[in-house]
């Protein structure tokens, strides 16, 4: 068992691949770590790259879905695939910052954080390049969750995140793996007293392959929101 599993949910990221594995390899030295890429049966392939990269590299990894789709369950199957004591979630079009991971992980082995989150909002974070409507949308999806849930994540749409086993074993059977919000699906659905710890990261442009955030993720955010939301207010 590693020490480390990274589960990275793709759909036509062939270009990143190995890109991504050659910079995890770089910042991950003396860390027991392995990779899944849990690919959702990708057109252009990225499957048969990660096995491929696999016969070279024994971290590698791949997990093919046929017939189902989506972020949150993609996640969710591979972590349960992929046994460790702590779980990344990333994506595969390098906009999230790897070097991070060390010292989140550090966070969580040593500072008692269940839940480390790669945030774009706390000091020393930024979105980068983004533009204006796309930052105020970020920020009013930020407060409206924050408020409707009860939380104070500063980012808590990112999909950049460490949890530990335990809580994920303790949240499994009531995850609703929907969508693309799966780092609020753990949170809202962890036990009291759970610790969130955070650090900050620069949010990169995405070098090859198309963006998947679109009006369905709003819609998704907006479902979730609304079936989630009575019953936290209620807790009060």
């Amino acid at each position: 068992m590693p020490d480390l599993a990274i589960v990275v949910p793709t759909y036509n990221e062939s270009k990143n691949i190995r890109e991504l594995v050659g910079r995890l390899d770089g910042v991950l030295a003396g860390i027991d770590w392995q990779v899944l890429f849990v690919d959702d049966d990708s057109p252009d392939g990225t499957a048969d790259v990660v096995r491929a990269l696999g016969e070279e590299h024994s971290r590698v990894s791949c997990l093919k879905r046929v017939g189902r789709r989506g972020l949150s369950s993609a996640c969710i199957e591979g972590m349960q695939q992929v046994r460790a004591p702590v779980y990344a979630i990333m994506d595969a079009d390098l906009q999230h910052d790897e070097t991070r991971l060390p010292l989140m992980l550090a966070k969580v082995r040593s500072a008692g954080v269940d839940i480390c989150i790669g945030t774009r909002y706390a000091e020393g974070g930024s979105v980068g390049a983004w533009g204006l409507g796309r930052r105020l949308i970020s920020r009013a999806a930020t407060w409206m969750t924050n408020f409707l849930l009860g939380t104070r994540m500063s980012d808590p749409m990112s999909g950049f995140f460490m949890v530990t086993d335990g809580i994920m074993q303790q949240v499994y059977p009531r995850l609703d793996g929907q969508g693309f919000k799966i780092l609020l699906d753990i949170v809202v659905n962890a036990p009291k007293g759970v610790v969130i710890g955070e650090v900050p990261f620069t949010f990169r442009p995405r070098i090859a392959g198309e963006s998947k955030l679109g009006i369905s993720v709003i819609v998704a955010l907006l479902v979730f929101l609304m079936k989630k939301a009575p019953g936290r207010l209620m807790g009060r």
